[in-house]
């Protein structure tokens, strides 16, 4: 099976595609087998890299203890460490170009043959500029998506 998995209803929406939502620090995950195939889509924080850029993260390490696995890539677009918190984090925890989101490390762990992975900068750690991107109202930070 494939299961597309996005945290939030605006990130779906934006795909236009059915996915699953699994929800803001992944609390809905499906049960999966070592035969699914597994997209993460979604935005996330982000250090050194603008908002707008698409980005593969090619290694998921938790927030707190830096521990975490090297994942496969898949995209000609930058590759970068994504670091998965609890929290919405407004701190780096590295001074490289590096993402920040509340999924990712989850969802590595299911059971899975394949998991590609695109994450969207929204923001460089700011919780109110991650609410404003991609609103399509006019006059908005970054525009219309």
């Amino acid at each position: 099976m494939i299961y597309i998995l996005t945290a939030m209803q605006r990130e779906a929406d934006a795909l236009g595609m059915p996915c699953r939502v699994i929800g803001i620090e992944a609390k809905d995950l499906p049960e999966t087998t070592d035969d699914d195939i597994l997209v993460n889509v979604g935005y996330c924080g982000a250090v050194e890299i603008r908002p707008g850029t698409v980005v593969e993260p090619n290694e998921t390490a938790s927030y707190v203890s830096g521990e975490g696995r090297n994942l496969a890539t898949h995209f000609d677009v930058p590759h970068v460490p994504c670091f998965t918190s609890e929290k919405f984090v407004t701190e780096p925890c590295s001074v490289f170009p590096s993402v920040y989101d509340m999924e990712l490390g989850k969802i590595a762990k299911l059971s899975h043959r394949e998991l590609y992975v695109l994450k969207i900068v929204s923001d460089n750690l700011d919780e109110a500029d991650c609410e404003e991107f991609c609103d399509r109202k006019p006059g908005k930070k970054y525009g219309h998506c």
